[in-house]
């Protein structure tokens, strides 16, 4: 199980991801803070929430629909860490990555997962 970790609103994430697991302040190679935009780089992961149309019958429709997250890969001194930042980056960075995929997966040479159940993809956003 993972370590209990405390909340904060999406607007504190700068200054919380300063403050590594063990209390002690981050800092990049070279004596500065993390900045997340400029030091860390942006990922995007696709989860899928899925319903059963009508649980009470066999073999009822399930019908999914992609969860989009946003993390940012640091590095300080110590080593990389992943902070999601889908809250933090707001909605601009999420239609951005949206429009981003939409535009790959119209190009026949990359897979459209479509509305599958228990799919996960994890891509570099532009």
């Amino acid at each position: 199980m993972a370590p209990p970790c405390r909340s904060f609103p999406a607007s504190d994430l700068p200054l919380a991801v300063q403050v590594g697991l063990n209390g002690k302040l981050r800092k990049t190679d070279d004596g500065r803070r993390i900045d997340l935009v400029k030091d860390c780089e942006l990922f995007e992961f696709v989860q899928y929430e899925c319903l059963v149309t009508r649980p009470e019958v066999r073999n009822s429709p399930v019908e999914c629909w992609p969860v989009q997250r946003l993390f940012r890969r640091c590095q300080d001194k110590k080593g990389k860490f992943t902070v999601e930042t889908t809250a933090w980056e707001g909605a601009t960075a999420a239609a951005a990555a949206t429009s981003t995929k939409t535009e790959l997966q119209q190009d026949k040479s990359v897979p459209s997962f479509g509305k599958q159940n228990h799919s996960v993809e994890i891509s570099k956003s532009v």
